[in-house]
């Protein structure tokens, strides 16, 4: 029996286990959610003494509850810098969203650039399955330091400090609640806005990209869809992807025809977990009016692509922000066919090494290649 049957088989045995029951055997393929790494301050100080906040929808604070993350700078200089906004989505779930703000993160760069005037491009982060936005505030503190951006996290449902249990289908309601707050709340442009997506968080940001308007898409080592991370042989018969599409999801392959906007993929070629080719068939899949150059570095795994080569990720991701804030600003911006020169970026602290903490997006413990191999039980 060829590996694809193998794997397709098992995957029906799993069907049977989870009580015959799709959603179950989706969740089971996706989400990993760890315990929680933060709480968020709902209480305000008044006189010295702690009271409710009267405005529940109000900014709040996040602490940590790991102390590898109370203990790093890095991660207080990022809470610090950084205010929690709770939002309802459709479903009904209450989720955080953490922003950091730009006069916070870099307050004299603030004050001096000729940017200052103009709304902020906006990067709404879409994390991966296997950490939650406590996790995350390192990476989105650098993130909005060395690309002088802004940048909201969104928790999903079910992880952290929302409420509700995750699911796909929740996850495109949370990302979509954090759109909403931000265009119609804060009155941010939409073409101010760029969905990055990381790993798993390809889904909800590619959904974005293909149903509302945006500055950009960002996506970083993405799935072409759910199930399809577990062919063994994607071109061959009998994968999982062709004998169980009805448990399908996150269908980035087929959603993005429909982008409209500048579309970026970074893929490492060594990623062991979300296989390379999936990162190369969504670039070559997307309109080629919306295709910017991708960047496949060739040493990178899943979880280490920044730290790799972190002059060079952060000089792409800068390139490309350069042209969506032409375009937001109403320049007429091409695809560039050929590799942009090194760009300048905003904080020369991230040309080196820099203080980069790796934080495990996907999950290590090899499930997905076990899948892969038929052990799904």
């Amino acid at each position: 029996m060829g590996s694809n049957c193998v794997a397709s088989t098992s995957i029906g045995c799993l069907f049977c286990c989870k009580g015959c029951d799709a959603e179950k055997v989706r969740n089971a393929f996706t989400f990993i959610p760890p315990q929680s790494s933060y709480a968020v301050e709902t209480e305000v100080e008044q006189d010295g003494e702690s009271a409710p906040r009267e405005e529940p929808e109000g900014p709040c604070k996040m602490s940590y509850l790991m102390e590898g993350l109370e203990g790093s700078e890095l991660y207080r200089r990022a809470a610090q810098a950084s205010e929690v906004h709770f939002l309802t989505t459709r479903n009904g779930n209450r989720i955080p969203m953490v922003w950091l703000r730009r006069e916070k993160v870099s307050p004299a760069r603030e004050a001096q650039t000729a940017e200052a005037s103009e709304p902020p491009i906006v990067l709404l982060h879409c994390h991966g399955n296997a950490t939650d936005i406590g996790m995350m505030m390192g990476p989105y503190y650098e993130l909005a330091k060395v690309l002088g951006v802004e940048v909201c996290g969104v928790e999903y449902s079910g992880y952290g400090a929302s409420s509700g249990r995750p699911s796909s289908g929740n996850s495109y309601a949370d990302v979509e609640a954090a759109y909403d707050y931000l265009v119609e709340k804060r009155g941010l442009p939409p073409k101010r806005i760029v969905a990055y997506g990381q790993s798993v968080g390809s889904g909800p940001a590619t959904s974005l990209a293909s149903k509302k308007s945006l500055g950009g898409c960002i996506l970083h080592s993405p799935l072409l869809s759910g199930i399809k991370v577990v062919d063994p042989k994607p071109d061959a018969c009998c994968r999982p992807s062709c004998v169980w599409s009805c448990f399908d999801f996150y269908p980035n392959d087929r959603r993005v025809r429909h982008v409209t906007c500048p579309f970026f993929v970074m893929h490492g070629q060594r990623d062991d977990i979300i296989p390379f080719y999936h990162g190369l068939r969504l670039h070559k899949a997307c309109p080629k009016q919306h295709r910017w150059p991708a960047y496949f570095p060739t040493r990178a795994g899943h979880n280490d692509l920044v730290e790799t080569d972190m002059r060079a990720y952060f000089g792409e991701v800068s390139s490309f922000l350069q042209d969506v804030r032409r375009i937001a600003s109403g320049q007429k911006v091409e695809p560039p066919f050929e590799k942009p020169p090194q760009v300048e970026m905003s904080d020369a602290s991230a040309q080196g090494n820099g203080s980069h903490e790796t934080v495990k997006v996907g999950p290590e413990d090899g499930r997905y290649r076990q899948m892969r191999q038929g052990n799904v039980l």
